[in-house]
C-alpha cells in the first residue's frame, strides 16, 4: 500500500543518454520494469536507443513531433495524443515549429498505457497495478500503488497505468 507525491520542483535536470537533450525522471520502478520521464526537446535529432523496452511519447506543450522509426514512414504525434513505439528501433524527431516538452514512458513489458484526462478522478489502481497522474500545469505528479487510493490532481493530467 503506497501513496507517494513527487512534485516537480523536487526533479533534478539530466542529459540524455546520446547528448541530444534532457529530461527530468518523474518516477522509475526500483527494479527497472518502467521509469517515467518529462524530456524537453528543442532541436531535431535522433533519440537514444532502449533495446528490450517498449516506449510511449506523449507531447504536452508544444504543438508536436514528426517521429521516424526505424524504416517506417514518418508519423506526426500531436499534442496530448500518446504514440507507442519500440525503443530499440532508431528513432528521430523534427519538431513541428517550435521546442515541445514530452512525456516518455520506457517499460519492459507491454501493457503500460497512457491517457490524457481532464483531471480530478480519484486513483484507484487495479489488483497488483500502479497508477501515476501527473498535473500538466505544473508538472506535480503523485503515485499510487493498488490497494491504496488518492485523489488525482485537478485539471489536465496524464494518467499513466503501470
Amino acid at each position: 500500500m503506497s501513496v507517494h507525491q513527487l512534485p516537480a520542483a523536487a526533479r533534478t535536470v539530466t542529459p540524455w543518454r546520446n547528448g541530444g537533450g534532457y529530461t527530468r525522471e518523474v518516477a522509475a520502478d526500483p527494479g527497472g520494469a518502467w521509469r517515467v520521464s518529462l524530456a524537453e526537446v528543442a532541436a531535431d535529432g535522433p533519440f537514444s536507443l532502449f533495446p528490450g523496452l517498449a516506449r510511449i511519447l506523449t507531447v504536452v506543450e508544444g504543438p508536436g513531433l514528426e517521429l521516424t522509426v526505424g524504416d517506417r514512414e514518418p508519423v506526426i504525434v500531436p499534442p496530448q495524443r500518446p504514440f507507442a513505439f519500440p525503443g530499440g528501433l532508431p528513432t528521430s524527431a523534427r519538431l513541428l515549429g517550435s521546442p515541445v516538452t514530452a512525456l516518455n514512458l520506457m517499460a519492459r513489458e507491454p501493457g503500460a498505457e497512457v491517457t490524457v484526462t481532464s483531471g480530478g478522478e480519484e486513483l484507484r489502481p487495479a489488483a497488483g497495478g500502479t497508477l501515476l497522474a501527473i498535473a500538466l500545469d505544473g508538472y506535480d505528479a503523485v503515485l499510487v500503488s493498488h490497494p491504496s487510493s488518492a485523489p488525482g490532481p485537478v485539471g489536465r493530467t496524464a494518467l499513466i497505468r503501470l
